[in-house]
């Protein structure tokens, strides 16, 4: 495992040697249309700057603050976010600003600051944006062993036999912004899944997914600060793939309430988060409700190179985690017992239309439950064109998670992923996967139920409506 582990930082490492810092802009892995304008309207007067070019950046009238911090914050905000305004109404919806806020495959953790920037854009004028998506799928499968199901989008328990057929409404999506004032912002977030619906297997589930407010202006300042339920920054977790998520978010994302405070402009964008005690949704977990004692720290750094490149090199730390007990759980707060923290380590080179993207993350400790420390990693990589006339992201992926000795039953779960995704329309993705899953080791009763020999093959299709 050390030998992966010195490996994987060495790439990260490396990858971030190769470039140097210059003045390109571009949008953050896809996020921005090509060739559609950036409109910042101001009380009494608006003023616009076209879709990012390198180098250069259009002229902003009637900031409040110098020139050279208003295109600094702008420039940070074309390459990190991309947003598009709004407009002028007090009722607004906006559906590539939608896209970035509910995209469940990037920018898990830092969703605030497109917020932020979107807010800027238009101006900081009070208003309610709404939007809403909408993910459908269509899996067959076929498993080497009767009754073992090892693809991670779903749980273990939904199929029986050798073979699996499934149509179903993944998820479906609301959110609500809220900006009163220049400097405060509410956000919501609801969700209907029908995979969180394990082990009573309902009609689905609805739920407040994210809740938290938002005290920024990056109008007048870099600095931001927020509370609430929301997507912790703690590492990337985001993936190439164009619908499944590879296993690093699986093992590791975490969600839960708590304050935190962070920094960003066109080079660092940084976060460190308080966490209320007890046990978040999937992973952040400390054994005394009632206090702030536990805690997440992240940072990613931007590079610019000659043309359309970027390279993101990031770092984060969880304090707590679920991987703390002798029994292994996802939900019973509990499960306790003595902390073990979270490491991670990540990287994305964007040149031209490739990019490729590694992350690696590992516990502090052993996981009390196995024995071992458990490790989470992905190597991918994507290239942008054409299909029949569409825009077009070609993706290959490969993730493990490893959280026992060779050889034991439950030594890891892994995960192959080919990937097409094609735009048809501005507000719909239609995608086609081939997944191969290796091993099958639920993390609830892994000691008893995992199986290394198994095989599943996929064929997984996705819709994605947003607006």
């Amino acid at each position: 495992m050390k030998t992966k582990t010195v490996l994987t930082i060495a790439i990260c490492l490396s990858l971030f040697a190769t470039t140097n810092f210059a003045s390109a802009q571009m949008a953050g892995a896809g996020y921005q249309m090509p060739g559609q304008p950036v409109i910042i309207e101001n009380p009494g007067q608006a003023s616009s700057i076209s879709s990012p070019i390198p180098g250069q950046v259009g002229q902003i009238q009637n900031w409040n603050v110098t020139p050279e911090f208003a295109v600094s914050q702008m420039e940070a905000c074309s390459a990190g976010c991309g947003p598009q305004a709004i407009g002028g109404d007090f009722f607004r919806l906006h559906s590539e600003y939608t896209f970035q806020m509910l995209d469940f495959q990037n920018r898990q953790g830092d969703k605030e600051t497109i917020l932020l920037c979107n807010a800027m854009a238009n101006g900081g004028q009070p208003g309610v944006a709404f939007g809403s998506q909408f993910r459908a799928s269509a899996l067959f499968a076929t498993t080497n062993t009767t009754d073992k199901f090892s693809y991670l989008g779903r749980f273990p328990p939904d199929f029986v036999g050798d073979s699996a057929t499934d149509f179903r409404l993944l998820q479906a999506n609301q959110s609500f912004t809220v900006t009163a004032a220049p400097g405060v912002h509410g956000y919501i977030e609801t969700l209907f899944s029908d995979v969180f619906t394990f082990p009573s297997f309902e009609q689905g589930s609805y739920q407040v997914r994210q809740a938290y407010v938002v005290f920024g202006d990056f109008a007048a300042s870099p600095f931001y600060a927020f509370v609430g339920k929301k997507n912790i920054s703690f590492g990337d977790f985001g993936t190439l793939s164009p619908f499944t998520q590879a296993v690093p978010w699986h093992y590791f994302a975490p969600v839960a309430e708590g304050a935190g405070a962070g920094f960003k402009n066109r080079y660092v964008n940084a976060t460190v988060t308080a966490i209320n005690g007890g046990r978040g949704i999937r992973v952040a977990d400390s054994d005394r409700i009632g206090h702030l004692n536990n805690f997440a720290a992240n940072i990613l750094l931007s590079s610019y190179g000659n043309g359309n490149t970027r390279l993101d090199v990031g770092a984060g730390y969880l304090y707590g985690t679920i991987y703390d007990s002798a029994v292994p759980d996802h939900i019973d707060p509990n499960n306790t017992g003595p902390r073990n923290g979270a490491w991670d380590v990540n990287a994305r080179l964007r040149t031209g239309a490739l990019t490729l993207e590694a992350e690696y993350v590992q516990t502090e400790n052993p996981w009390p439950a196995t024995n071992h420390e458990v490790i989470a990693y992905r190597t991918e990589a994507a290239l942008d064109g054409q299909f029949n006339g569409m825009p077009a992201r070609y993706s290959v992926s490969w993730s493990e998670g490893i959280q026992g000795d060779p050889g034991t039953e439950f030594e890891f779960n892994r995960q192959l992923v080919l990937g097409l995704r094609v735009q048809p329309y501005q507000r719909v993705f239609l995608s086609a996967e081939y997944v191969r899953n290796t091993g099958f080791a639920p993390l609830i009763n892994i000691a008893t139920v995992s199986d290394i020999d198994v095989v599943q093959d996929s064929a997984v299709l996705g819709a994605t409506i947003f607006f």
